[in-house]
């Protein structure tokens, strides 16, 4: 409430029973709280009409100075002091406020009164508020005893008018600084930036690296040039390693790391490793419907469409490979500035025969003088399926 409110609620003393009043608590016993709210004359506000909260004594909950809006239950007499509800004074314009808090996600501080099984509860403005230990701080809290008593900032996480809930959460204000502080870190690096860094944790997409109170992601698809399927393969917790910044996001706090780098891209060298026509050998890494990836070097893996698998028709590529296998491939296009190369089995066999061929008819001219056609056309099968 204003400063200005307090005054109007101070300067008009003719209350009635039912009027909702403000005060300042005055003197604080163990089983009531005096606040002075008109003419200087006190009424007493006993612990059951506190809060929600069943509380036991009232010592610590509130202090003197402190404004209390409380309802007039009944005005006192001579002999009787003015009895009032804080927890009958919450109203819609109390819920108006908080749904407010809520809407802003404002930051505000709470004192733990009682600490119950599941998490913290604390008073505002007369209701009962809950602190799921779920919602207490970013990692598990196993033993909540000993923040009874304590003051923590909070922001609401949820609220119920009908049913006077209010949940609160500690977690959100914790995260929220945290980002702010990493937001600043964040603004250190620059996309293209060399840092060392020292592998945190492992998970399956990636591993975190920490490059000074930062982790940054390092996806599993920037861990080598070649295709990596765990993380493990390249990397361990612990290790050091010299990584390349791809991106940075301060608003999200991300941060994104590569260990590839231009000098280790195996595909600058590509042209003068490999030529269209040669034929090598390779190892089937990978299966799709549309065909085959055959490494045929570090880091480098080539296409062999389903149609240059065999001779004959394919209707999967699983019909006649498997992952592991080595093969055989002629090399038919490269395109190094698109990180590709077509590659075919089928001309490799088909060039393997011809040469078969010209070979043996290259020896059947220096010594096979004589021969019958049955005898020559008996050699090429024999070379050919191995008898």
């Amino acid at each position: 409430m204003t400063e200005e409110n307090f005054q109007n609620e101070m300067d008009h003393p003719n209350h009635r029973e039912g009027d909702v009043v403000v005060g300042i608590v005055t003197k604080i016993e163990s089983d009531k709280v005096w606040i002075d709210f008109k003419d200087k004359s006190e009424g007493e506000i006993p612990t059951i009409e506190w809060s929600d909260i069943k509380l036991g004594s009232l010592d610590g909950v509130t202090s003197i100075g402190e404004t209390v809006r409380a309802v007039i239950l009944t005005l006192g007499d001579d002999n009787n002091s003015p009895k009032l509800s804080r927890k009958k004074a919450v109203d819609e314009s109390v819920f108006s406020k908080l749904q407010e808090m809520l809407d802003r996600e404002e930051v505000f501080s709470v004192h733990i009164l009682v600490v119950v099984k599941g998490g913290l509860v604390a008073d505002i403005e007369g209701l009962r508020a809950f602190l799921p230990a779920s919602l207490l701080d970013v990692k598990f809290v196993e033993d909540l005893a000993p923040f009874a008593g304590e003051a923590m900032d909070v922001v609401i996480s949820e609220l119920d008018v009908e049913h006077r809930r209010v949940i609160l959460s500690r977690k959100k204000v914790l995260e929220k600084r945290e980002l702010e502080k990493r937001k600043g870190r964040l603004n250190q690096f620059h996309p293209g930036d060399i840092v060392e860094g020292k592998v945190a944790r492992l998970t399956s997409f990636g591993a975190f690296v920490d490059i000074g109170e930062v982790d940054g992601l390092l996806h599993v698809s920037e861990m080598a040039w070649g295709r990596v399927m765990r993380p493990d393969e390249v990397v361990q917790v612990g290790d050091e390693v010299r990584v390349k910044v791809l991106q940075v996001s301060p608003e999200e706090g991300k941060i994104s790391l590569s260990l590839k780098t231009e000098e280790s891209n195996p595909w600058h060298l590509v042209e003068q490793k490999f030529h269209a026509g040669d034929i090598i050998s390779g190892t089937v890494k990978r299966l799709s419907s549309f065909g085959a990836f055959v490494e045929i070097g570090e880091g480098i893996e080539g296409l062999v469409h389903v149609s240059q698998i065999a001779s004959h028709r394919v209707a999967h590529p699983s019909d006649v490979l498997k992952s592991g296998d080595v093969v055989q491939v002629k090399i038919l296009e490269i395109r190094p500035e698109e990180g590709r190369i077509s590659l075919s089995i089928r001309d490799a066999q088909k060039t393997a025969e011809r040469k078969t061929v010209a070979n043996w008819e290259k020896k059947q001219e220096a010594d096979s003088h004589g021969a019958t056609l049955g005898e020559l056309v008996g050699d090429v099968l024999r070379e050919k399926f191995k008898l």
